[in-house]
């Protein structure tokens, strides 16, 4: 029987080794950027497919959305240096999941995020919504993937701006947008 080479939509031991090392201190990272704003993440312990964080509100604890998170490897993202690629995208299984929930978990708004995987300090993002609607499908090394230029202008870049983005994309949850 021939080998069959894995993508990258699958399961892989060693990329998930990665991301659990990396998840449990982003919130360290990205809580003071957030604290401006009244808002705090937490990492979601549950199991199954749910987002990676909960966005609350610091006060009290209210969740408000929720951070749907992909740590880039350092060959695609090295520390002090721009992001690689032309497109920041997440996996099929997470543009098939957020579509058919319109972009909600449990009734509050999914945000994309890509972080820089060496060191946690700069990280790109987008509303589910606005990701689903704009995302063009990418295949990569037989893998399907939905990306968005990295220049789009709905897709927020840097952890400063990310406490902003969550709130002004909420406000305006009321119009179509979200």
């Amino acid at each position: 029987m021939r080998d069959v080479k894995k993508s990258i939509n699958d399961f892989q031991p060693g990329r998930y080794g990665y991301e659990q090392e990396r998840k449990p201190k982003f919130p360290a990272v990205v809580n003071p950027y957030l604290a401006r704003f009244g808002l705090e993440i937490k990492v979601l312990e549950e199991g199954g497919d749910v987002p990676d964080y909960v966005v609350v509100r610091r006060g009290d604890g209210k969740p408000v959305a929720y951070l749907e998170a992909e740590f880039a490897l350092e060959g695609r993202w090295p520390t002090g240096q721009p992001f690689k690629y032309d497109t920041i995208r997440w996996p099929e299984r997470k543009y098939e999941r957020y579509r058919a929930s319109g972009g909600l978990y449990n009734g509050l708004p999914v945000f994309m995020i890509t972080i820089r995987g060496g060191d946690l300090g700069d990280a790109y993002y987008i509303d589910a919504r606005t990701w689903i609607s704009k995302a063009k499908k990418e295949r990569v090394w037989g893998s399907i993937f939905w990306g968005v230029s990295k220049d789009d202008e709905d897709l927020g870049h840097g952890l400063e701006g990310l406490g902003k983005y969550i709130i002004d994309r909420i406000t305006s949850c009321s119009s179509s947008h979200l």
